[in-house]
Formats: structure tokens, sequence, C-alpha cells
């Protein structure tokens, strides 16, 4: 896939959040009850006894100005006293969970995350639903990032992940999975969401790339978990 040719926005703006969500920059009653029994449904999912449930937010894009046709919504329990073997449980119901149930907003797909409060989260807006108030209230701004220099970004990073996967080798492919996710990181912690190494992310993630990889890395750890029968009659 050729990043220069992509007609996605890369930077998208609007002077009004998501009025599919959102009216006069409260959320909508219908949409806060819907996301409530969709976070009460994935906690059920995660089978925690004693889940220290501090609060449920939305973030990201949906929660802000620069809200795409290809967001989607975060929704993030937010838990106390979260340990490393914790983190690997959520993340795997986490995606175990996103994988076997495809839920939407008005055809805005939700995203189930499990946060660690202690952990700092970064994003413009941040909305408890379960308070039903801001947290973080977005401010609205005009784009100040080229479009030119997002593209060259994901363009670098999208030829990586082609050579990975050409290599067929799986470290090199989680090698660069990785890489994705400290880009990524190391822009919000520095720029924001409007910092160039993330939105070269959300352009890679809109355009199918990071999924693609992330399920080409599954196939690669099946082959190798196998035993092909390689005996014949």
């Amino acid at each position: 896939m050729n990043i220069q040719e992509l007609s996605v926005d890369p930077n998208p703006h609007h002077h009004h959040l998501n009025p599919v969500i959102w009216d006069n920059n409260a959320m909508r009653s219908e949409v806060r009850s819907k996301l409530l029994k969709i976070a009460d449904h994935f906690i059920d999912y995660l089978n925690v006894p004693n889940l220290k449930l501090k609060d449920i937010t939305l973030s990201g894009s949906s929660a802000g100005y620069n809200y795409s046709d290809y967001s989607d919504i975060d929704l993030h329990l937010v838990v106390s006293d979260v340990d490393s073997k914790d983190e690997e449980l959520f993340t795997a119901k986490k995606n175990q969970y996103n994988s076997n149930y495809t839920l939407s907003i008005k055809d805005i797909p939700v995203e189930l995350y499990v946060q660690p409060a202690e952990q700092p989260h970064v994003s413009n807006g941040i909305y408890s639903v379960k308070q039903n108030k801001w947290l973080t209230e977005p401010k609205h701004e005009e784009p100040t990032v080229e479009p030119k220099a997002i593209k060259n970004k994901a363009r670098n990073y999208s030829a990586k992940i082609n050579s990975a996967m050409r290599s067929q080798d799986i470290d090199k492919c989680k090698g660069v999975m990785d890489e994705l996710k400290r880009l990524r990181k190391a822009g919000l912690e520095t720029g924001g969401e409007q910092s160039v190494e993330n939105l070269a992310f959300k352009l890679l993630r809109a355009r199918g790339q990071i999924d693609k990889l992330r399920k080409y890395i599954d196939k690669l750890t099946s082959a190798k978990l196998s035993l092909e029968d390689q005996y014949e009659d």
C-alpha cells in the first residue's frame, strides 16, 4: 500500500464534537446508557473477583475535534491495584473480547480497554461515562502539523511492516509491532494527540496496516506452535 496515495485525511479537524455522541458538549443520554451496558458486559466477561473499578471513561478522537470516519470509541475501565500479571490477563481478555464482539454506537466501533488507574492516560479529551462529566474537556485548536510530515512518517513504517512480513520472521514482525507502540507512546508523551507520531500511527491503523501485521503475527505464531503431518501412507 502506497501511503502517498491514501485518500484519508491524516489530520482531520472539526469545529464541533461528533454530534452522534455529543449534544452541546454533553454526552447524549442514549449513548451513555448503551456505553454503561457495554462496560457492564465487559466486566462480566473479565470475570475478575473484587475488581476495583474506579471509573469508566471515553477518550481519544471521539472525545475531541479530530474524529473521522475511521475513529472508534475508546471505552476504558479504569481499575486500581493492577500488577503486571493482571495487566497481561486484562490485555489477553481485552483482545479476545474485541475479537468476539462487534459493538458499535450508530456505526462507530467501540473498543474496550482496561486502564490501570496508576498509569497516566494522555488524551485531549477524557469524559467520565460513569460520572457523566468531563474530566478533561477538549480544547478547540487548529491543526499545526503538516499532512506531508504525517504521511512521510507513516510511509516509513508502512515499508517496515511490509519488509517484516516478507521476511516471514516472527521476531522481526513482533519487533516492528513493538516499535509502532513505542512510536505512538513517545508521540503522546511529548506532543500529545496532535504529534506527528500519533497521527502517523492512526493513519496506519485507519488503512488496516497495523491490523494486517497483528493478524500475520497470529498466523506465524499458530504455524510455529503446530506440528504438520509429515508421514505418508
